[in-house]
């Protein structure tokens, strides 16, 4: 199953990357992480495991795969999580939008689920964390000055 989730941050690229290149800076900018911390390696170190305590009282663990300061993504995949999935990768990028100093935000997983599951999953993870967590990032990078 694929997932997909774009939409326009009101920051420059490369504060939205500052803000989102940490592994472990999640819940500085996403409301539905109450805390993010690094099991193993550091925050930008492919291979770290992070976990994740979610406001809804569940736990995830993610493994970073690929971080990339020059195309600003980074690429993870999920070892724990109250989500039924199997092979689970996610890239989450951000792309200058020259125009008007803005970023695209895109974000966007693969992964196995059982059949019958895919609307309700496409809403949990496109809508609820993906759209949740860019508005939340929105947000936080709102009233911030940027040049």
């Amino acid at each position: 199953m694929h997932v997909f989730r774009s939409m326009i941050i009101e920051a420059p690229v490369a504060a939205v990357w500052s803000a989102v290149r940490a592994f472990d800076g999640v819940a500085s900018w996403n409301p539905a992480v109450l805390e993010a911390t690094m099991e193993t390696g550091s925050a930008i170190t492919p291979g770290s495991i992070r976990h994740l305590d979610i406001a809804d009282g569940t736990v995830f663990r993610e493994t970073l795969l690929e971080l990339s300061d020059l195309d600003r993504f980074y690429t993870y995949d999920i070892i724990d999580s109250p989500l039924p999935v199997r092979n689970y990768v996610s890239t989450h990028r951000f792309v200058p939008i020259t125009h008007t100093n803005q970023t695209l935000g895109i974000w966007e997983s693969r992964f196995d689920c059982e059949a019958g599951q895919e609307t309700e999953l496409a809403a949990i993870v496109g809508d609820q964390i993906y759209v949740g967590g860019m508005t939340g990032l929105n947000d936080f990078l709102k009233g911030q000055r940027h040049e």
